[in-house]
């Protein structure tokens, strides 16, 4: 029903006299199906949650199938309004979530509807406990019986709440009894177990009967056939050549296939029954992957594809017979299906919706797709539904929940007439009146009856049974069953509101007392029972890792009545520990959950199981814990962060403040002072590049007379700054009176004094100082000028007495406008032409005496520009120029280089200012200030060095750090449980907290200068914290916050070693577990060793040069998963952690041997050498391992031969330059990685000793690693487009189904157009990378021309060039200054064109030296 029909919906009579008792008690009300029960229980629940006694409590809808929960979930939303309404099915993942993320949805919604496993869940790990839950409502109830997971929430968790806080409990059936036998006592069991009365209507029975009719119940009689498979069918055809069973492999499958087909055979005949085995086949060839043994070598591969060829021969033979339509009566078609065929055809008149049950999902489908192909049977539209079905070797096919919700909706709508269900389609499911249901197969028991008569709806609708004809007896038992129905209903009729009692002691269901009264209560509230015990021994086995050679590592139960489980070798605990044997039992099932139970309480003391009985800590899903248990601060923030930093420069225009001037040595002289309203203390000095160092000294206090001479100085100081900022740096306007530095002369007799003469003469000269041969300015060094049409200093250097105005221009190098011209006064006649009155605008004339300057280029970027050393100007740009085109400047060159270097100065004291704060505000050990600098400096900086290298290193630290920590805290816990607890505790989002706990963000400097024409002084406006330092908004992009948590971690390991990355760590409330360095934190392991030493553990050592002092750890590190022995676990515990003592090796030796490689460089190289195929290279060629390993897995062996035989025959150089194009099982890599982790533990966690080893072992490999090494496949074509200006790509993932093995393959489309024709991989990365590969070789080789293809340049024209102008001038969308003008204005200031165009290609360039990164990247998962 729309829900369009069912939001206007009104109680009838008999609805709201059940909705009164259910509002006064516990009640299950049994109606028949269509009979509006969920109506009523909407309006129960609109009751419940108006009711002030229950707010803040919660409400759950329990349905029994999977596609009743959207059903229900809108039925509910349609009925009432303000209620927030969640549906939860396993489908979305939902046993995966973790605590926090279903506390969250416990926040969020009011209302779940759900299946009840999932409410038990929930109850059973204390996620919810009853006495928060105000009602539970119960579709179907009558299957609150048993071991379901409605009759443990009763059991375990409703009868055990206290009764004054139990929820509301509100059932519904369409029948509580089962089977005719003994009814009242199944009633009576019901009410005991869920607390409440079964109730039916009584006062308004006429109305309900005239609303919900019953269909009248009709016999089909057909005669019943048994045969063999004919020998034309396909299954005789296959089993001829005894294909079939040796394709099916496993030997209960082929019976389970068997029994399926015989089945279709029988009742549906031989066309049928091929086509199912068709249509089976067919599926199970599309599933076949490299799985299991077909992956493991090239000749299994081979006899895959001959089987599946092979089979493939017959399906074609068979297929035709399937196109065709069956003649009537023919007996390819079992008498059964025709007799169906008959009676639908009797309604062909009418307008015929109606459903066929059928008792098995593969018969659903077929009688579906049979039924129009029959002569007579073509205008019946049909359409089906089934469960879910089982694994991917079961010989049944399910459908998934969306096709489930298709053929529901498509029906509703009338596309089908006739709909085959399996029993699916029985409970809850909502259809329209229909006029005719039709029973298949046989009728079980009372509630199938019950519930399938009710789906014949329509006033005059027909319920026909089919029978066969010569089986009495199954007749007898539909009678009685029908019987009993109506005894139950007119039972139900006559109940009194007093619930049954019962005396009888008989087992009422298959639980026993001890089973119901049985609980392990953990300190967290959760809690286990029997039923429980299983399902949680089998989610920790299941987290085992294994590969295509180990199947999956399940608990084996063995015995009767007295059950002992054996758990998989491999998990890591006490060897006494594997084994458990339960308590004598009265049922065989009852002994193996007792046995589990028992299993689970001893793995939970021995911390397999937290207290919430979670086999693995939550995984990242949001904000959770990190391995220690900690809660992480709340990391949410926007992409870029709007934030308030430390800054070193107060505010020196509010009143009051004192200033400091703190004098600058630039090559040994003073240049000026650096005046602030603050003292500032750096001790490093400035890296000025050509001009040498540049030092800060202490800076002296301003004495001002009054508040009005401070002003006064510093108006007097801004003016003189802008001056000379608009001469040495940029010509841009610029509020000079709003800022917290200034340059300021120094008196040459005191230079703890201001020179207010110096800045008089230049801010306000009474005329410009024009030059002449008596010119005398009184200022220190040699003279400054600028030419009057250009904003550019220049350094006075002689008189050229040997060239008049009328001279040629004499050639220079570089810029040299004058080129070309008679003369130099014809060139300023015709370049600055006269006004009209007939003068020159400046003035020049043939007399004019001509002046040699050096012109001095004004700054570039904040560190890399072109510094002018006194001793250097002859290298410098020449000018020749009439004296009257020159303007001299009163500005002393020293004071001009102190403020050509100003920007770069203004950064180096804010970031070693924020440094010295954040090693006090964060209780940091000292630290490289230099390197720490680095660490804390973002790369849209552009200061030449940021965080990124250190990021890198400092990755490593921190994986390395938390893994050992981990992998000792949870000596019980194996790889598939300690994995995501590392995950959680080094996540992207979970630094980020960390970082935004302890305010990091106040010593990032993020403050963006891209080129020193554009930029600005510190502002003025400042806040200040709570202890009073001052603060200045800043923009951080989010991700910042986490690599500069990992960059501080590099700076510690240059500084300290590990010793020192654990106290930071810890200083930064990292899941580091202390600063007790591990070889006094973690004593030793000490086991009996064997009396000899085996010889093949003996000559191991001897490659490895190291002696064990517990051969066991060795030991464990050749078992693979697959291993039956018990005296060791598998390696994967020690592989766990190994692969960051790997990958800091190969980071350790990459960093200093390579100190010029960017970060991008560094992390692809360190990628080239930490990985499957590069480490499974060094297993075979250095260790032999593959001859070592232990292991149960026959085609294991052959695998790792072949994997040697490709890896002997590479050289390192070409294994790290095309590692992605390999293979190896990566059994080989974690075998190099566990014995490195074993010689750690071994070793007592001596960093040094281990590096000793690795060294032997990993150095020819490494040797080969350089920054230089080729990029693999994806990235080479990525950077091919970007570099053409192409940013159109997209990946395209499929399987290849037509192939005998699944291979897959990863089409690229470049502007959605298919390059080349995509190439096969057994991974997708691996056909993804071949196809790359294929693509950037046809564009490298002439084949594939970009040209025809791209068109992005025309699509970034104007818009995206402005916005990203913009960006880059730090203007706003609405700023009224256009582009074109301003970059105008900068171009004034340059003399080379192509510097304007790299401003704009500046953000996406990977060659310049602090080139931004992308700073919208943001890696979350770990």
């Amino acid at each position: 029903m729309a829900t369009k029909d069912i939001a206007g919906l009104l109680p009838r009579a008999y609805q709201t006299e059940i909705l009164a008792r259910a509002i006064n008690g516990n009640v299950v009300a049994a109606l028949a199906t269509g009979s509006g029960k969920t109506l009523i229980a909407a309006l129960l629940l609109r009751w419940v949650a108006s009711h002030p006694d229950q707010a803040g409590k919660k409400i759950f809808f329990l349905v029994p199938k999977v596609p009743l929960v959207e059903q229900q979930k809108s039925f509910i939303a349609s009925q009432t309004d303000g209620l927030r309404i969640g549906g939860y099915i396993g489908a979305m993942g939902v046993d995966l979530w973790d605590r926090p993320k279903w506390l969250k949805e416990l926040q969020a919604h009011d209302v779940f509807v759900m299946t009840p496993a999932i409410l038990l869940r929930l109850l059973t790990h204390a996620y919810i406990s009853m006495d928060q839950i105000a009602l539970l409502v119960v579709d179907e109830a009558h299957h609150v019986r048993g071991n379901s997971p409605e009759a443990q929430i009763f059991h375990h968790h409703y009868h055990h709440t206290d009764k004054l806080k139990r929820p509301k409990i509100f059932g519904m059936t369409a029948s509580p009894v089962w089977s005719p036998k003994d009814p009242h006592k199944h009633i009576a069991d019901l009410e005991r177990l869920m607390d409440a009365t079964i109730i039916s209507v009584q006062e308004n029975v006429a109305e309900l009967h005239r609303y919900s009719p019953l269909a009248v119940v009709s016999i089909i009689k057909f005669v019943g056939t048994w045969q063999d498979a004919p020998l034309d069918s396909l299954w005789s055809d296959l089993n001829n050549y005894d294909i079939l069973k040796e394709f099916i492999e496993i030997e209960e499958t082929y019976i389970n296939l068997h029994s399926r087909y015989q089945h279709a055979l029988d009742h549906l005949g031989v066309l049928a029954a091929d086509r199912y085995l068709y249509t089976y086949l067919e599926s199970r060839i599309s599933a076949i992957g490299l799985s299991g043994q077909s992956q493991a070598v090239l000749g299994d591969i081979s006899k895959f594809r001959t089987q599946i060829q092979l089979v493939r021969s017959f399906l074609e033979k068979h297929k035709p017979r399937f196109d065709i339509q069956v003649a009537k009566y023919d007996t390819i078609v079992a008498p059964k299906v025709w007799e169906l065929a008959h009676l639908l055809d009797k309604y062909k008149a009418e307008n015929l919706q109606g459903i066929v049950f059928v008792e098995r999902r593969d018969e659903v489908k077929v009688l579906a797709w049979l039924l129009p192909r029959l002569r007579g049977s073509e205008w019946i539209t049909c359409s089906s539904i089934v469960g879910h079905g089982g694994g991917s070797d079961d010989a049944s096919i399910g459908m998934t929940f969306k096709a489930q919700e298709a053929a529901v909706r498509e029906f509703r709508e009338g596309k089908f007439k006739i709909l085959f269900a399996s029993s699916v389609a029985e409970e809850g499911l909502d259809f329209q009146y229909l006029s005719l249901v039709v029973m298949f197969d046989v009728v079980k028991n009372v509630v199938s009856f019950a519930q399938s008569r009710g789906r014949a709806r329509k006033a005059g609708s027909a319920y026909f049974v089919m029978l066969p004809n010569n089986d009495p007896s199954t007749e007898a038992k539909f009678r009685e069953i029908v019987k009993a129905e109506l005894s139950n209903t007119d039972l139900l009729a006559r109940k009194t509101s007093v619930r049954m009692e019962i005396d009888d002691d008989a087992d009422d269901d298959e639980l026993s007392d001890k089973e119901k009264r049985t609980r392990y209560v953990t300190p967290n509230g959760a809690i286990l029972t029997y039923s429980t015990a299983v399902v949680l021994l089998a989610e920790l086995c299941a987290l085992l890792p294994t590969d295509e050679y180990t199947d999956s590592l399940q608990p084996k139960y063995s015995g009767g009545f007295q059950s002992m489980v054996s758990l998989p070798p491999a998990l890591p605990i006490p060897r006494d520990a594997l084994e458990y044997i339960g308590p004598l039992c009265k049922k065989k099932a009852e002994a193996k959950r007792a046995v589990a139970f028992q299993a689970v309480i001893a793995l939970h003391r021995l911390h397999c199981f937290d207290d919430y009985l979670h086999p693995v800590r939550e995984p990242p899903v949001g904000i959770g814990e990190d391995a220690d248990g900690r809660r992480v601060p709340d990391a949410v923030a926007e992409k870029i962060m709007q934030v308030r930093s430390l800054t070193a420069y107060d505010n020196p225009w509010r009143e009051g403040a004192q200033l400091w001037v703190h004098p600058i040595e630039i090559q040994g002289r003073k240049a000026g002072g650096l005046l602030t309203a603050s003292q500032i203390f750096v001790d490093a000095p400035l890296d000025g590049r050509t001009l040498g160092p540049v030092y800060l000294q202490h800076g002296v206090r301003v004495h001002c007379e009054s508040e009005d001479a401070r002003m006064e100085l510093l108006n007097l100081v801004a003016q003189f700054n802008g001056k000379a900022i608009d001469l040495s740096i940029t010509s841009r306007n610029l509020d000079i009176m709003n800022r917290s530095v200034y340059i300021v002369p120094l008196d040459t007799t005191d230079p703890s004094m201001i020179d207010r003469t110096a800045m008089t003469r230049l801010v306000d000269p009474s005329t410009p100082i024009r030059w002449s041969p008596q010119l005398h300015l009184e200022i220190e060094g040699p003279i400054l000028a600028r030419h009057r049409r250009r904003h550019r200093a220049m350094l006075f250097k002689q008189v050229r007495t040997d060239l008049t105005c009328l001279s040629p221009p004499e050639p220079i190098e570089g810029h040299w406008p004058e080129k070309g011209y008679k003369s130099y006064f014809h060139f300023y006649e015709e370049f600055y032409p006269i006004d009209k009155r007939g003068n020159s605008p400046l003035g020049v004339t043939v007399d004019d005496t001509m002046l040699e300057f050096i012109e001095l280029p004004k700054a570039r970027t904040v560190v890399q520009r072109a510094h002018v050393p006194i001793r250097e100007v002859d290298r410098q740009h020449t000018v020749i120029a009439p004296h009257r085109a020159v303007i001299l400047f009163p500005l002393s060159l020293y004071v001009y280089h102190a403020f050509n270097i100003l920007p770069a100065l203004v950064r180096h004291i804010m970031s070693y200012y924020r440094t010295q704060e954040a090693q006090k505000d964060l209780g940091l050990p000292p630290l490289n200030r230099p390197r720490f600098v680095e660490a804390l400096t973002l790369p849209l900086v552009c200061a030449g060095y940021d965080y990124q290298r250190l990021e890198t290193l400092g990755d490593s630290c921190l994986k390395l750090a938390t893994t050992v920590h981990v992998f000792n805290r949870y000596p019980h816990k194996h790889e598939g449980q300690l994995s995501p607890m590392r995950r959680n505790s080094i996540s992207n989002i979970y630094l980020r907290g960390r970082a935004l706990q302890k305010n990091l963000y106040l010593f990032m400097s993020g403050e963006r200068v891209l080129d020193g024409r554009l930029w600005t002084p510190p502002s003025a406006e400042v806040t200040y914290d709570p202890r009073g330092r001052p603060l200045t908004k800043q923009e951080l992009p989010r991700k910042a916050l986490q690599d500069c948590m990992e960059a501080t971690l590099g700076v510690a390991w240059l500084t300290g070693g590990m010793e020192l990355v654990l106290k930071v760590g810890t200083e930064l409330n990292l899941c580091f577990g202390g600063t007790v360095p591990w070889p006094e934190r973690y004593a030793r392991q000490s086991r009996e060793p064997p009396s000899e030493v085996p010889p093949a553990l003996r000559s191991l050592m001897e490659k490895l040069d190291y002696q064990f002092n517990d051969l066991w750890l060795l030991t464990e590190a050749l078992t693979h998963p697959s291993c039956p022995a018990k005296e060791t676990p598998s390696y994967n515990r020690l592989e766990f952690y190994s692969e960051a003592l790997v990958d800091l090796f190969v980071i350790k030796h990459l960093f200093p041997k390579f100190p010029n490689a960017p970060p991008g460089k560094l992390t692809w190289t360190r990628s080239a050498a930490v990985n499957n195929a590069t480490l499974a290279a060094v297993a075979v060629k250095e260790l032999s391992l593959d001859k070592y390993v232990l292991h149960g897995a026959p085609t294991l062996e052959q695998a790792t031969s072949t994997a040697r035989r490709e890896l002997e025959a590479m050289s390192y150089a070409d294994i790290v330059a095309r590692y992605w194009s390999l293979q190896p099982p990566k059994v080989l890599g974690d075998l190099l990685e566990s014995v490195m982790g074993a010689v750690f533990v071994d070793c007592g966690f001596r960093a040094e000793i281990l590096w000793t080893v690795m060294e032997r072992v990993l150095n020819p490999m490494i040797a080969e690693l350089h920054p230089d090494l080729p990029l693999d496949p994806t990235s080479e074509m990525m950077q091919y487009l970007a570099k053409r200006g192409c940013t159109k790509v997209r990946f395209k993932k499929a399987e290849l189904v037509d192939s005998d093995v699944r291979e897959y393959v990863v089409r690229v489309l470049v502007h959605e157009t298919e390059l080349v024709a995509p190439v096969p991989g057994f991974t997708r990365p691996q056909a993804q990378a071949f196809t790359c590969d294929a693509i950037f070789k046809a564009f490298q080789s002439g084949h594939l021309d970009l040209k025809g293809i791209c068109n992005c340049d025309e699509d970034r024209t104007n818009v995206a060039e402005e916005q990203q102008v913009r960006k880059l001038l730090g203007k706003a969308d609405d700023d009224p200054e256009d582009i074109p003008t301003a970059l105008e204005r900068i171009a004034a200031d340059s003399d080379d064109e192509a510097a304007v165009q790299s401003l704009l290609a500046l953000g996406a360039t990977d060659d310049i030296s602090g080139a931004p990164t992308n700073e919208d990247e943001e890696e979350d998962s770990s």
